[in-house]
């Protein structure tokens, strides 16, 4: 996968993320049903985006170390990611359907903090970490 077919899963991300945030706003009770397979769907495309954005990103990372700068923006990457992707891991274990469904403003109010935190990462990887790292031009 090349690094530009990165940008049009991040975009899938915020559009599936969004789609959680909304079903439980609504709380209607076909949205409810169908929250357990969006957040699964979420959560799967999240896995298997980070492993092949992990890889590539390990396999420029020679390439681009010898720099402190950019050793910076790679221990960044992968510390940043690492932390978001076990919080979500925190969400799914600690926000399971009865209690989304009892306590809807406190699954929308962590989940929220995720999803806002998902988008600064993608701006981030987007304006400033795949053309220092990858080499290509910003997304504006």
């Amino acid at each position: 996968m090349s690094s530009h077919n990165f940008a049009h899963q991040h975009g899938e991300l915020l559009v599936q993320a969004d789609a959680i945030l909304t079903a439980v706003t609504v709380g209607t009770e076909a949205a409810m049903r169908d929250l357990p397979a969006r957040r699964l769907a979420f959560s799967r495309l999240v896995n298997s985006h980070c492993s092949v954005e992990i890889r590539l990103v390990n396999t420029r990372t020679p390439l681009f170390d010898q720099d402190p700068k950019n050793r910076q923006l790679i221990r960044r990457f992968h510390d940043e990611l690492l932390m978001w992707r076990g919080d979500l891991m925190d969400c799914n274990a600690n926000w399971p359907q009865r209690r989304v469904a009892e306590d809807s403003a406190g699954f929308l109010a962590v989940f929220r903090g995720l999803t806002d935190r998902l988008k600064g990462r993608v701006r981030w990887e987007e304006e400033i970490f795949y053309p220092a790292i990858m080499g290509i031009p910003a997304r504006r």
